[in-house]
């Protein structure tokens, strides 16, 4: 068999992958806090160990870690992060991080996120409010008050690009300890950070990746066309 469709279906196999990344980031162009993913690709040698055959592996997934655009909501509830960190969330999986500061107040008034997590406070407690609170206040450190009383202080997280495993939406887990060298992060109540991702640049890479994997869909065709009619023509009668 021609090593041309051993080319081609490795590359077909890194643009599926990249397709299923592009529409997810688009999908979620308008998710508060979303950070989108990023693939890198590299090369492979083929098994044949050719050196003149390559191959493209299927591709490094990683999180874009640059700030979204922040927006004012006046809701005291809404909290973004001005610099490199995430919030604390206590889930059913255990501790997860994420950028999305869309909070709320359950029936327990207990600080949650729009999926009912518990914020987590610093020491992992949990964050809640006098039923009668009146004015909310988060401070830039993360400090929260009602009616001037403190209720404790948000945890919040900073670390590196490769720690971190996305768990569906904007939740992360993350490997190892978490990084406290550096600035602490600065929470800005009253604000929210939109997603990261460009719907526009979005729209244009997943043109553009779709065409190449149907290129390519194309090529492996053709070869699959080419060795049948080549094993009929050599298989037939003499």
């Amino acid at each position: 068999m021609s090593s041309g469709i051993y080319v081609a279906t490795a590359g077909a196999v890194a643009q599926s992958n990249a397709l299923d990344a592009t529409a997810n980031n688009i999908a979620n162009a308008t998710t508060a806090g979303f950070q989108g993913d990023r693939i890198t690709f590299r090369e492979a040698m083929g098994a044949a160990k050719s050196p003149d055959v390559a191959l493209v592996g299927a591709g490094t997934m990683r999180v874009d870690t640059q700030a979204g655009a922040l927006s004012q909501t006046g809701n005291p509830l809404d909290l973004a992060l001005e610099g490199d960190g995430m919030f604390a969330v206590d889930t059913p999986n255990g501790v997860r991080y994420t950028r999305a500061g869309n909070f709320r107040l359950n029936d327990e008034h207990t600080l949650v996120t729009v999926d009912g997590h518990a914020v987590r406070g610093e020491g992992g407690a949990h964050i809640t409010f006098p039923p009668d609170a009146q004015v909310i206040g988060v401070g830039a450190n993360g400090e929260v008050t009602a009616d001037g009383q403190s209720l404790g202080t948000l945890e919040l997280a900073r670390f590196k690009h490769s720690q971190l495993r996305r768990e569906g939406g904007t939740l992360f887990s993350a490997t190892g300890k978490a990084d406290a060298s550096g600035e602490a992060p600065q929470v800005r109540s009253g604000m929210l950070e939109a997603s990261n991702v460009n719907i526009v640049r979005g729209v244009v890479d997943l043109v553009k990746v779709s065409r190449t994997y149907e290129s390519l869909m194309r090529v492996i065709q053709g070869y699959h066309d080419v060795e049948s009619r080549a094993a009929r023509d050599l298989g037939g009668p003499k």
